[in-house]
């Protein structure tokens, strides 16, 4: 055992949004965040790594490994229902291989068996890779950072001594019915729109952008165009905004072609406004968007807001 200290950075600004947590002395990182924000997760460069995941949803858990580990993530969100957070860990500079996440993958399942504190989901006990001395020695090195970070994110299922608090954490997840309690109102006035209606970007900036209303949020639909330069003062009085245009940046998902941006797949973002200000490069808000009949969305969610209060 020795000291050490984690960083948590949030992107979004939200302390219970997507998490990413760090070290200074190691090079994995794992990425905490609740189910329905999924989609936010997709624009991220550790998306397309490979890694180990954990799926939790009261007593229950499920560990695997993919990659990259984006893909098996949105497969358990269509097929599994038990889940409402998840956490995944990747490591810079390719330092996880397939066999490496193998490995980690059978030993965690192993380990949280013996501790019997978790219903385990998995319909397998998958068995470890043949690895060589020093890729074994490698994975064990990656699995015992992985042991001494997990409790302090929430993920008591490994720790025979914690009964106490999975007990208290089953509880607090079995209250998560009403989705109220993470997203608040703004999921709710979502999630009372029609699915699927679609709004166009209407701003001086003059960018050709359409989403779509989701569960939870809006998805931006791949070709829509961003501004190729942000106002100077976006970081100032958009801080969250900017990062996530800067995310988006630098994992490719906003795409320099021909002097603007261009989103190269559909992205998810927990509101229209988020959309909005990263389209524009500056604070924007949901009266951007219109429907083909004139409709606003902007509108629209104040309409939400009235019936729910």
């Amino acid at each position: 055992m020795r000291p050490f200290s984690i960083r948590i950075f949030v992107p979004s600004g939200d302390p219970e949004g997507v998490r990413i947590i760090s070290r200074d002395d190691w090079t994995g990182k794992a990425v905490l965040f609740p189910r329905p924000l999924l989609g936010e997760v997709k624009g991220r460069v550790e998306y397309k790594q490979p890694g180990i995941y954990f799926l939790s949803g009261g007593k229950k858990l499920y560990i695997g490994e993919a990659d990259p580990v984006g893909i098996r993530l949105e497969d358990h969100a269509r097929k599994k229902n038990f889940w409402n957070k998840a956490l995944f860990f990747t490591a810079e500079g390719g330092r996880l291989n397939k066999a490496h996440i193998q490995h980690l993958e059978s030993r965690l399942v192993k380990l949280a068996e013996e501790a019997g504190l978790a219903e385990l989901e998995n319909s397998n006990r998958p068995q470890p890779p043949a690895l060589s001395e020093e890729e074994y020695a490698a994975a064990e090195n990656f699995l015992r950072e992985i042991l001494l970070m997990l409790p302090l994110i929430g993920f008591w299922q490994f720790d025979d001594d914690r009964e106490e608090e999975v007990e208290a954490e089953a509880q607090e997840e079995a209250k998560r019915e009403v989705d109220a309690r993470r997203h608040g109102k703004r999921a709710g006035d979502y999630s009372t729109l029609p699915r699927g209606l679609r709004f166009n970007f209407r701003s001086p900036c003059q960018m050709k952008a359409t989403l779509a209303l989701v569960e939870c949020g809006v998805m931006v639909q791949a070709g829509s165009e961003a501004v190729a330069e942000a106002k100077s003062h976006f970081d100032i009085h958009g801080g969250s905004y900017a990062a996530k245009r800067r995310e988006l940046i630098e994992s490719g998902v906003l795409a320099l072609q021909q002097g603007r941006y261009v989103f190269t797949g559909d992205q998810f973002f927990a509101s229209a406004s988020a959309a909005a200000s990263v389209i524009a490069g500056q604070n924007e808000n949901a009266d951007r968007w219109q429907a083909e009949d004139g409709t606003n969305l902007g509108d629209l969610l104040r309409q939400a807001r009235n019936r729910r209060a």
